[in-house]
């Protein structure tokens, strides 16, 4: 990665915002891009500008270490803080304090020990409660919906504000995100009805009029990186609106999406408010029953013909900014479909990863617990090694230097947490096969070398079974360690035989030149 170039640390990578601001950033920017989800799955691509880190914020202690090792590299310039918990339920669930709340505190605290340059914060157009009638939202409206992801934007709102006393802060309140694919969750199970041969297809609720802001996110990212770009002229502390001004109604986009698909006008039917309420309480609790509930939640008929009108008139001026018209949600529903159309398959892979929520990542509760029980876990395998009961399956172990036996057990201990960690079962194994050319150079057998392994691999079963947060996943654990053990025993024994019938190994790494190759994933993957 280039020296040059400024560098911003994105949360929230993997969403839909934060995978297009990479795209548009990367080569500009050094990024380091935290998320929860491994890159591969995220979908984004291996980039030199793009450091990856899967690191959940709502666990303090990790993001900290993360945090503390990008000041160790240098720092960064900026913060894009987007990780946040939503979901279409509208009831109460604890990530809105967890991650919402508490992560965005853990960040902010980090931003100012990093000394950024600005903040920049992923609110939302939709915390604001609906205008009344002919009204607007803007720059100045309170995020005054009740509902628990609203609570919560308006709660990390005002701690963004307070900390602007340490560091220049902006709120972004984002309209409705879409891109080419779609991947905004109700606008895709729109499409889907209206486009099928279901007995809703045809309906709108009330009288159509239910509107919210879209924009299109290669819109949103002029707006993200015209902050940057103007960070000095720009005030300590300023809120700002990415939308189009107005808002677009379901019967526009159903007008404009039916004539685009079908090719010509298709007549909806209307479906009075009051009517709907019933069917959409029985529908959901229908749904309940069969563990399979309909997109249709009964707190949407709240809704139903109330437009969440924005004037975004004063981020227009300050930022000299204006949505480009291509990309107007109903101008750029032609290139959507004819997306649908032509991959069909990308196209509901995309829409159902959007859709996707979450929670818990019980690869990263391994990890973490790896991280908590390193120091027990590396004396047990010391122990085992060293054991007088085992000198013959480990008499070369217990010759080494106490300071080599020591890091041969940490860098197999860290590369084990690695693989963990990021769902990456060839970390171990690129590694190890370095390791055990220097020990088979040193003449450990590869009985004692592939012992050692399965032997660490028990000591850390052993210890996270034990844990009571970890009872429901051991499967999982046995799947992360044993089955990353096995497949890296079965290569060292390949290679093993590879090397007897050579007998040639004159490219063996020293350990300095391991040390080298592991210290960029050890600053982020692990703790000391």
């Amino acid at each position: 990665m280039s020296e040059k170039l400024p560098s911003i640390i994105v949360t929230g990578a993997s969403g839909i915002v934060g995978r297009g601001f990479l795209e548009a950033a990367k080569e500009d920017y050094l990024i380091y891009a935290i998320a929860r989800r491994p890159q591969k799955e995220a979908g984004v691509l291996p980039h030199p500008n793009i450091k990856w880190i899967q690191v959940d914020i709502g666990n303090w202690i990790s993001l900290r270490w993360v945090m503390h090792n990008i000041k160790r590299q240098g720092g960064a310039d900026f913060l894009f803080h987007l990780a946040g918990y939503y979901d279409f339920d509208y009831e109460d669930h604890p990530e809105y304090d967890r991650t919402n709340i508490n992560g965005t505190r853990y960040v902010l605290e980090q931003a100012k020990i990093l000394r950024v340059k600005r903040f920049l914060f992923a609110s939302s157009t939709a915390a604001c409660n609906f205008p009344q009638s002919g009204g607007t939202v803007n720059e100045k409206s309170p995020l005054d919906a009740e509902y628990k992801y609203a609570v919560s934007k308006r709660k990390c709102e005002e701690m963004v504000r307070d900390s602007s006393h340490w560091f220049p802060c902006s709120i972004i309140r984002f309209a409705a995100v879409f891109t080419d694919w779609c991947e905004y969750g109700p606008l895709y199970m729109f499409l889907n009805t209206w486009f099928s041969r279901k007995w809703n297809a045809k309906i709108l609720g009330g009288k159509g009029e239910s509107a919210v802001p879209y924009i299109h996110s290669n819109d949103l990212n002029k707006l993200i990186l015209t902050i940057l770009k103007k960070n000095r002229e720009l005030p300590n502390y300023d809120v700002y609106i990415a939308s189009p001004d107005g808002a677009t109604s379901h019967k526009e986009l159903f007008e404009a999406a039916t004539r685009l698909y079908f090719g010509s006008r298709v007549t909806p039917f209307y479906f009075p408010k009051l009517l709907a309420l019933p069917g959409v309480y029985v529908r959901d609790i229908l749904g309940r029953l069969i563990g399979h509930r309909p997109f249709e939640r009964p707190w949407m008929i709240k809704y139903v013909d109330l437009k969440l009108n924005v004037d975004a008139s004063y981020t227009r001026e300050a930022l000299k900014w204006e949505p480009t018209p291509r990309y107007h949600i109903l101008r750029r529903l032609l290139y959507m479909i004819e997306k649908m159309k032509l991959d069909p398959t990308e196209w509901n892979r995309k829409n159902r990863f959007a859709l996707k929520r979450i929670v818990l990542r019980p690869n990263l509760m391994i990890f973490e617990a790896m991280v908590r029980l390193k120091e027990e876990m590396v004396e047990d395998i010391k122990r085992t090694l060293l054991s007088p009961s085992r000198c013959d399956d480990f008499s070369n172990y217990q010759m080494l230097k106490p300071e080599d036996l020591d890091w041969n057990i940490n860098i197999i201990y860290q590369l084990i947490s690695a693989s963990v960690r990021n769902r990456d079962r060839m970390l171990l194994l690129n590694y190890e096969l370095d390791l055990a050319q220097i020990r088979f150079k040193e003449g450990f057998s590869l009985r004692e070398v592939c012992i050692a392994l399965l032997e660490v691999g028990k000591v850390i079963i052993k210890k996270l079974m034990d844990e009571p947060e970890l009872q429901k996943i051991k499967q999982l654990i046995h799947d992360c360690i044993t089955l990353t053990i096995q497949l890296t025993v079965d290569e060292v024994e390949a290679a093993y035989e590879k090397w007897y019938t050579q007998g040639n190994y004159d490219h063996v790494p020293a350990q300095r030149d391991i040390e080298d190759k592991l210290k960029e994933l050890e600053t982020f993957y692990h703790q000391p």
